[in-house]
């Protein structure tokens, strides 16, 4: 049934004020979350370059075991070194 009382002027603006405000609300939660895709895509970049460098230092050491292994052999080595003999035979193996 439709209403018969005019809707007052005051209670206009209270409904176009709440509008308002959600429309900024909603406005600042779509920039922060531009802004949060953003800082999450350079992290990933970042933790990517890292892990280049670390797999990069891991090469480096498991040469210079193998280094290490072909002038003592593998068991001193792994002595030496405070490694298993098991892995030091892997990265012999890894490096073949």
């Amino acid at each position: 049934m439709p209403r018969t009382t005019p809707v007052s002027l005051a209670a206009r603006e209270r409904l176009r004020c709440h509008q308002a405000a959600a429309a900024k609300a909603i406005a600042v939660y779509s920039t922060s979350l531009g802004r949060l895709d953003t800082i999450n895509s350079r992290r990933a970049n970042v933790v990517a370059e890292q892990d280049a460098f670390v797999a990069s230092a891991i090469a480096e050491v498991a040469a210079a075991v193998v280094a290490v292994a072909d002038l003592m052999g593998a068991d001193v080595a792994a002595s030496v070194l405070d490694l298993s003999k098991a892995g030091v035979r892997r990265m012999i193996k890894d490096k073949e």
